[in-house]
């Protein structure tokens, strides 16, 4: 059985989720809301930008 990486980091409490080629940015309650009711706070292009995005939140 070959376990797959985590394509999902918390960082400060929020959820960056990637997908395909970009980021997804979750705030902690709409990660909450389960895959399929959970909409991004921000689609982000690369991690770096979802992390400037969290900080400037």
């Amino acid at each position: 059985m070959v376990k797959k990486k985590s394509n999902v980091i918390t960082y400060k409490g929020w959820k960056i989720k990637e997908v395909g080629n970009g980021f997804n940015v979750f705030t902690k309650d709409e990660w909450s809301y389960g895959e399929g009711y959970r909409y991004p706070e921000w689609e982000a292009g690369n991690m770096q930008e979802a992390k400037d995005f969290i900080d400037s939140y």
